[in-house]
């Protein structure tokens, strides 16, 4: 056991820590899994924010797997890669200027994701578009 200096605090208190090292590597550890995380984006809900002039429209989502540095934008309809407002891995809004038509409009988030893994026979990087769940919104007047 090592024992580690005791401080004070901003409240004057005294602090006494004691830290255990251990050795944390087994022979039964399993240290390479060959199994790729769920990198699918995923629509749970939509809300959504109207300027005061009707001159644009932004449409929050919510879900899981999104991401920033352009990796992941919107097929809002027939309007394609549509960029995103990164907030987090959970929710990213995009912006529809001077969009006023009523409809039914699909949804469908894009995650473009670079593997990093050689393809064997063309010895190629693969980057693959992994698509979301479809999600139907309306716009009304």
């Amino acid at each position: 056991m090592t024992s580690v200096p005791t401080h004070n605090n901003p409240n004057n208190n005294l602090i006494s820590l004691d830290a255990t090292f251990r050795n944390l590597t087994r022979k039964t550890c399993n240290k390479y899994k060959k199994i790729i995380p769920n990198l699918e984006p995923y629509i749970n809900s939509l809300s959504q924010y109207s300027s005061q002039l009707n001159t644009y429209i932004q449409i929050y989502v919510y879900g899981e797997n999104f991401f920033s540095n352009g990796q992941t934008s919107v097929n809002f309809g027939n309007i394609q890669n549509i960029p995103i407002n990164f907030l987090n891995s959970n929710s990213f809004y995009f912006e529809l200027q001077n969009f006023a038509f009523p409809g039914i409009y699909n949804i469908v988030v894009n995650n473009s994701v670079n593997f990093n893994a050689k393809n064997i026979t063309a010895n190629t990087f693969s980057n693959v578009v992994l698509q979301s769940n479809r999600v139907q919104y309306t716009i009304t007047h």
